[in-house]
């Protein structure tokens, strides 16, 4: 008896170190990404990818977070949604680490779905005060905006598209917009006509219309949303996205289109019960390289 009582022991404890690593363990994962449009003058140019946070916390006022960025050392960061749960009212996470951040860093926004339910939820007035914070932040929130980035005499372009809140269907739920997607007339409605003689680089914060940004022309596509299926079976991949549908077509990596690349984050944080398997949090630097 007292062997079983050891052996269930020793296999819950181990299950619980595991899956704590699993939410809490850090990983960078790094791309380079080609392109002859990307002037010689950003060579090497790199991008740090922060996603899907939900007021998560790594360390004390996130310092592990920071370290990991800070290691990269990016020209640039670019932040493609949900810093915030939007079902909890913890979001002073978010504040501090923006506030450190662009301590360093020039850094770029776009709300995800749960920065669009938060002023919908039971924490309406709570997040009103959360988006009156965040307008005096250094940030650069794009919201259905195309900003120039600028080095020396060239330039490359950074959209920030924010689809629709209603375009965030779960499964068995608005059907019907869930098999319509976007088209090109509303990205290009939203975003103005896209220069194809330039570099384009998108934040679109969920990766389920990824078709639709390489038809409106984007050359990278940098999105989060799915969090990596929350767990990942080999061969597999993910399992389920936070849309309850499985086996997600885009769960995480590197997808290609034409001559659009999309980047796909497992995120940092989750949403609900916060559960991860073989899929740790992440950071993603992406090194832009000049052919």
């Amino acid at each position: 008896m007292f062997t079983q009582v050891l052996l269930g022991s020793t296999i819950v404890l181990g299950t619980t170190l595991f899956l704590n690593r699993e939410i809490n363990s850090l990983e960078t994962t790094r791309y380079e990404i080609k392109n002859k449009k990307i002037p010689k003058e950003f060579n090497n140019f790199k991008i740090v990818q922060v996603s899907d946070l939900h007021n998560k916390t790594f360390g004390k006022n996130n310092e592990k977070l920071l370290k990991k960025i800070h290691e990269e050392e990016p020209d640039i960061v670019v932040i493609t949604g949900d810093l915030v749960e939007g079902d909890k009212n913890n979001f002073h996470v978010s504040l501090n680490f923006l506030d450190e951040l662009t301590k360093s860093y020039e850094v770029y926004h776009i709300i995800g779905n749960h920065e669009q339910k938060s002023l919908i939820k039971k924490y309406k007035k709570e997040y009103e005060l959360y988006f009156k914070e965040f307008s005096k932040k250094s940030i650069i929130n794009l919201e259905n905006e195309k900003v120039v980035v600028n080095k020396e005499n060239s330039s490359i372009n950074i959209l920030g598209l924010i689809i629709p809140l209603e375009k965030y269907p779960y499964f068995f739920k608005n059907f019907k917009n869930r098999k319509e997607g976007l088209d090109k007339d509303f990205i290009q409605e939203s975003l103005g006509e896209i220069n194809k003689n330039e570099y384009n680089v998108m934040l679109a914060h969920t990766p389920f219309f990824f078709e639709d940004y390489s038809d409106y022309g984007a050359d990278l596509v940098l999105s989060g949303h799915v969090h990596g299926g929350i767990i990942r079976l080999p061969l597999l991949g993910g399992v389920l996205s936070p849309n309850r549908e499985f086996f997600p077509k885009y769960d995480f990596g590197n997808y290609k289109k034409d001559d659009t690349t999309m980047i796909l984050s497992k995120g940092l944080g989750g949403s609900k019960v916060l559960i991860r398997f073989n899929c740790r949090p992440e950071i993603v630097s992406i090194t832009l390289k000049s052919e």
